[in-house]
């Protein structure tokens, strides 16, 4: 089967005022104390937890030091130590170390704490949460790219979304942690999030920008393996970029749709696992989330060839909701007029953008409610048959909110909260971004976004 090409235009694009990461001074001069501690679910989220660091070349060993947590500091009767791994930090660099540890066999819905170093030097000690190992309420983040200009501009998006939502259980990210995988443009990275990377696990999909060119040949991040530890039960070739968790009665699957675009035997393998694993899916809910829009939001954007073999599959299955990036707006809708015969569910398409890279609006405009040029953190709670979503500019004010409600037969019914009608789209054309329409269509973008 014909799978699709990507012709991926945004490079065109530029943020004014950028200074590109590689243009700063390095500050990522890893040492013998743990740094760029991150916390991930590696298997069952109800009793498994994976925890990566770096460190300079020299620290050899790699340990983890776990408890439940009590009221106060007196737990070191109960501590376990826990033995990791560690390869370089970069591959193929071997300046500096990474580390991992896996904490398994632990109980659900139960709160931990732990440290990782090497015997002499630890990190402090962090603290998370376990999930339950039922069907229960809960809510998580959703994140679009980050792409660049990470430590000016991504940090207080990150900052603000925790403190909005301390209790969320985990950040989902669509993909463009970083512009390019270099030391530099990872320090912004680790520096925007700091400690919430080691207290709220991150279950992240690849984007474009996690590969780089060489020698004619799209190669894949040189750290992503090391600073992520998700489930190895994706398609062959593609472990750790694509894979499923299954959480509180939801299933959520990450789809590295840039691969499938790059590599034939990604393409051919992940066409099959994907039909598998939604297909064999004992929860109520799923959420694909993945860099790619089925539906483009930007302007001279529209992957047809991507589309109409995703599409189909993520309708046979009655997927739920489709979380999204790469076209650094916001919109969101079902799209009901483009909805296959054989639909047994209308997906809901969201993509959205954390960073400062903004582009303009697709004047062929698809989505009930659209965004440019603003900074989003998205709330999304799941509850018995009701999905709620909720999405928030940087400063915290809200933006969309709707909810999807499960019938008995599976069916969703998209019910928009009342308040969204007062507030304002948000969807002026970037002034970097104007060429890219012509006079009639800047024509049309006024009649179907500036009403």
């Amino acid at each position: 089967m014909k799978w699709f090409k990507i012709v991926f235009i945004g490079c065109i694009f530029v943020f004014h005022g950028r200074v590109n990461a590689q243009e700063q001074p390095s500050t990522n001069n890893a040492t013998v104390f743990p740094d760029r501690v991150m916390l991930s679910i590696s298997g069952n989220p109800a009793s498994e937890r994976a925890v990566s660091w770096r460190t300079s070349a020299g620290v050899a060993v790699s340990l983890g030091q776990i408890a439940k947590a009590s009221e106060g500091p007196f737990f070191s009767e109960n501590i376990a130590t826990v033995n990791g791994t560690s390869s370089f930090w970069e591959e193929g660099d071997a300046s500096a170390l990474g580390h991992k540890v896996v904490f398994d066999n632990l109980s659900p819905n139960t709160t931990y704490t732990y440290r990782v170093g090497n015997g002499d030097n630890w990190s402090e000690w962090f603290q998370f949460t376990t999930s339950s190992a039922n069907t229960e309420p809960f809510h998580f983040l959703y994140l679009g790219d980050f792409q660049n200009d990470i430590k000016q501009h991504c940090s207080r998006l990150i900052r603000q979304a925790y403190s909005h939502f301390p209790d969320a259980e985990f950040v989902l990210m669509a993909g463009d942690l970083v512009s390019r995988s270099n030391e530099d443009y990872w320090s912004e990275f680790f520096h925007a999030g700091d400690w919430i990377y080691a207290t709220i696990p991150t279950m992240a999909t690849p984007g474009n920008h996690e590969y780089h060119s060489e020698n004619d040949t799209r190669v894949f991040s040189k750290h992503w393996n090391q600073i992520f530890v998700n489930p190895q039960n994706g398609p062959e070739g593609l472990e750790n970029k694509s894979f499923y968790v299954d959480y509180q009665g939801v299933r959520f699957v990450s789809f590295d749709s840039p691969a499938t675009g790059y590599y034939n035997d990604a393409r051919i393998n992940t066409e099959k696992w994907f039909h598998e694993v939604l297909a064999n899916n004992p929860n109520k809910w799923t959420v694909v989330f993945t860099h790619y829009p089925v539906y483009s939001c930007s302007q001279g954007r529209d992957n047809e060839d991507y589309r109409k073999v995703v599409q189909p599959i993520l309708e046979k299955y009655g997927v739920d909701l489709v979380l999204q990036g790469h076209d650094h707006t916001y919109c969101r809708g079902q799209n009901l007029e483009n909805v296959g015969e054989n639909c047994k569910n209308p997906p809901m398409y969201m993509v959205s953008v954390a960073g400062p890279k903004m582009y303009g609006l697709n004047v062929n405009r698809w989505s009930e409610r659209a965004g440019s040029q603003i900074q989003l953190y998205q709330n999304i709670s799941v509850d018995g048959n009701k999905i709620k979503v909720d999405v928030y500019t940087v400063t915290g004010e809200l933006y969309d909110s709707f909810s999807l409600e499960k019938n008995k037969k599976g069916i969703n019914k998209v019910i928009e909260s009342p308040e969204i009608s007062k507030i304002r789209e948000l969807t002026q054309i970037p002034e970097n971004a104007k060429d890219r329409y012509t006079e009639e269509e800047k024509s049309l973008y006024r009649e179907r976004f500036e009403k």
